[in-house]
């Protein structure tokens, strides 16, 4: 019984890694088929075309395979646990021998293309630290074959000139880059089989209730050090990536090169969204979320949103309606208001096929009535109650992921119970549906409406930047960003190296990791830094989300930023910090 017991978390948990691989076959093969289309095409302008197009056709060939076959390993159960996830393996390795025979076009490619080949190989062995789940022996057979080889081409420079210090450095930070996400790629799976070994526990003693409520405990917190920690480890990746596709993206660059870095911004964007997404329920439910209250005229709020979203619903032919009378207004947190606004549209889009989305807003009886009505397939009334679950969704049992992860709806009931904002469903089954948010009106008097902020359009040129981070990559991709921008970037890693380094060169601002190594964090850095060389702006940039950094960032009353960091914010907030200083330049002028 002992040996059975023993044995059973690792058919679960080998089980729950197959029907992960089986969704993600679903979903993948469009985004990165589209992808490997245009290093094709970008192939075929440097060499023959008969070879790319061979290496794509094989490419898809390997694509379809995998969407064929993986789907069906959780329901095989004819065959050993064993054998199946053989099969995920041998499938992975030949998913990356053909991405790794992109890199044999090096020779011909321009120095630019190589960069973008190599951002697209990198980006893709990020993604499958999560596809995967880390398991070792599945990444493994995909990163080695497609990616082990690439510090090698920047070495030989593609058969061009000798090696130059861009091209060795280049190799360096590959190396770096793939030794970290192996790393990544442990502690991933390492969480995802102590998750799953711990439902299993919880399935096997629901029958004592004592026992059962500890096993709930345990998985809940289980739950949180493997949110806290995918957070942390796949945003670090991720965050260097943006850094240096928006580092590209400002250079002069136009054409096709332009199209592959915008191409290259959006994935990363939609990669850092879903991401976003599965952290916001576990933020809802810490309770950590704090609305940020003021005076709202819900009629402006609706236009806004009503101008954001009209695109996306015209481009699915359908009419976008708008009834917005001015001069309601309330007193809520606009930005989560706007959140659920997003959240509501954006899933009636997805399940209208013809008609119209119309946003509505009315006053009855002391209410401010938001209404988001569509003309789509409706809910049936036995569902109705279930939409608001994570990760139910109605008519895709097939898990396709373009329509979402399940999580809107949930989220959107979260952030009304925090907003006081009463929900009601209306929906008739192939007539559509009406969500309707009834806000508390107040009176609060003839006040006049906030006026908008323009843009920033502050210069950072001149600008002394500490960086403070742990993990090389990362701060070599905010010197290059940053340099971009026009501002110098000194660099550290310690509290005593920041130290140094502020003494030497008197930052303007400081941008800090929260958690550094040796038990150090961003924010003693910051105070030891102010301490030597006097009141300096910062900023606190962290891809851990767990409540207790949160609390500590707000009590030690430093703006915290969560990686990955796009760039308009970042320059939105130099530019708040810089007007809330004024001229930097005379910032550190009285200093010795």
């Amino acid at each position: 019984m002992q040996t059975a017991g023993a044995r059973a978390p690792r058919e679960e948990v080998h089980q729950r890694l197959l029907e992960l691989v089986a969704e993600q076959s679903r979903r993948v093969p469009v985004a990165v088929g589209c992808l490997l289309v245009v290093v094709a095409l970008m192939a075929a302008q440097r060499m023959p075309f008969w070879i790319p197009a061979l290496w794509l056709a094989l490419a898809i060939a390997v694509l379809l395979l995998r969407r064929h076959i993986l789907p069906r390993l959780p329901a095989r159960s004819d065959l050993p646990t064993s054998e199946r996830v053989r099969t995920a393996v041998i499938l992975s390795f030949a998913n990356g021998v053909v991405h790794g025979l992109m890199l044999a076009a090096f020779p011909w490619l321009l120095d630019t293309e190589r960069s973008f080949v190599t951002l697209l190989i990198l980006g893709l062995c990020t993604g499958a630290v999560g596809t995967t789940a880390g398991h070792r022996r599945i990444y493994l057979a995909y990163i080695l074959p497609a990616a082990g080889t690439l510090p090698l081409w920047w070495l030989l420079n593609g058969g061009g000139a000798a090696t130059g210090w861009t091209e060795l450095s280049l190799a360096v930070l590959a190396a770096m880059y793939l030794w970290l996400l192996v790393g990544v790629a442990n502690n991933a799976w390492r969480n995802f089989s102590e998750s799953v070994q711990i439902r299993f526990q919880d399935r096997e003693m629901a029958a004592q209730l004592r026992e059962a409520l500890a096993q709930a405990t345990q998985a809940n917190q289980a739950k949180t050090r493997f949110l806290a920690a995918a957070s942390h480890d796949l945003r670090q990746p991720l965050h260097t990536i943006g850094l240096l596709v928006a580092a590209l993206s400002l250079r002069p660059i136009e054409g096709r090169d332009r199209e592959v870095v915008d191409l290259l911004s959006q994935v990363t964007v939609a990669l850092s969204e879903q991401l976003d997404q599965l952290l916001d329920i576990s933020k809802l439910d810490a309770g950590i979320v704090e609305p940020d209250k003021k005076v709202v005229d819900l009629g402006d709020m609706l236009r806004m949103h009503h101008a954001e979203m009209r695109a996306a619903i015209e481009e699915r032919g359908l009419r976008a309606v708008l009834d917005a009378p001015t001069g309601v207004r309330c007193w809520t947190d606009p930005a989560l208001v706007l959140r659920v606004l997003r959240n509501l549209t954006e899933n009636a889009i997805k399940f209208t096929p013809r008609g119209q989305i119309a946003l509505r807003l009315r006053t009855v009886d002391g209410m401010a009535h938001i209404v988001v009505e569509d003309t789509g397939r409706g809910i049936p009334e036995a569902e109705q109650a279930m939409v608001f679950e994570e990760f139910y969704q109605v008519d895709n049992s097939e898990r396709d992921r373009t329509k979402g992860l399940g999580l809107g709806l949930s989220i959107v009931r979260r952030l009304c119970n925090l907003l006081g904002i009463t929900l009601e469903l209306h929906s008739v089954a192939g007539q559509g549906t009406t969500m309707t948010l009834k806000v508390p009106l107040e009176t609060i008097g003839l006040l006049a409406p906030a006026q908008a902020q323009p843009a920033s359009t502050e210069s950072f040129a001149g600008l002394t930047v500490l960086v403070i981070d742990d993990e090389r990559s990362v701060r070599m991709g905010m010197r290059v960003l940053l340099e971009e921008l026009g501002c110098r970037c000194v660099e550290a890693w310690s509290i005593a190296e920041a130290t140094h380094a502020a003494i030497a060169a008197p930052p303007n601002v400081i941008l800090a990791d929260m958690r550094l190594r040796n038990g150090e964090n961003g924010i003693a850095a910051i105070a030891a830094v102010v301490e030597a060389v006097g009141a300096t702006p910062a900023l606190l940039i962290s891809g851990d989300t767990a409540p207790d950094r949160l609390q500590e960032a707000n009590r030690a009353g430093i703006k915290l930023l969560h990686k990955p960091v796009s760039l308009p914010t970042l320059q939105a907030e130099l530019g708040r910090i810089l007007h809330q200083k004024g001229p930097r330049h005379e910032q550190h002028s009285a200093r010795p």
